[in-house]
């Protein structure tokens, strides 16, 4: 709960920050983002996870994912972007099993400076995804899920070392789901660091 209070505040603060400048000043010029994460092809990322099951305990485990984001600067608030999420994960996971889930979200970002390529942010995304655990015929099932993902974060653009448009943007970000089919998912909460995360903007 301190977790999500915090975020939330930060992406409140974001809204007040943003509202006290002007909104048609934009210092980058780009209103497309491409964004997307490698923490789980190289296994680096960092998840600290609560997980509940019908009729079984907490378990504490390590998820893997794989984040594609799309998201656009609106022309008449540019620190306000509008965008698209793709979400996959594959793996195993502490009482579940085998797994592979995909998942689909819409959402904003609030950027706290003019210059999106370089500004702290704040984001909120809704979805929905479809969770399919593999095994015996005991363990295998399919679930739909709603997720909420809230997320701060800060771009640093690669413009010093001659990349041009690549930004590196490391966040942290607390990801919610609820199961919608009554399976044995009943909620999963985790806070998860994001290092390997870069975007392109154009």
């Amino acid at each position: 709960m301190k977790t999500i209070l915090a975020l939330a505040t930060a992406l409140v603060m974001g809204t007040s920050a943003y509202a006290q400048e002007s909104p048609l000043d934009s210092a980058s010029g780009s209103r497309h983002m491409f964004e997307f994460n490698a923490d789980s092809v190289l296994q680096g990322v960092l998840s600290f996870d609560k997980s509940k099951t019908k009729g079984g305990s907490a378990d504490n485990d390590t998820q893997l994912e794989l984040h594609l984001n799309y998201a656009y600067s609106l022309p008449t608030m540019p620190r306000l972007q509008l965008g698209g999420r793709v979400n996959y994960e594959k793996g195993t996971e502490g009482g579940r099993g085998d797994l592979e889930d995909y998942g689909l979200e819409v959402g904003a970002i609030v950027n706290w400076m003019s210059d999106l390529e370089n500004s702290p942010y704040a984001s909120l995304y809704l979805g929905m995804s479809w969770d399919n655990t593999y095994g015996n015929p005991t363990t295998g099932r399919k679930d739909e899920v709603l997720s909420s993902t809230l997320a701060v974060g800060k771009r640093f653009a690669m413009d010093q070392w001659g990349i041009k448009h690549l930004v590196y943007t490391p966040e942290i970000a607390l990801e919610n789901l609820n199961s919608t089919t009554g399976s044995a998912l009943e909620y999963s909460q985790n806070i998860q660091v994001r290092f390997l995360q870069f975007a392109v903007f154009f």
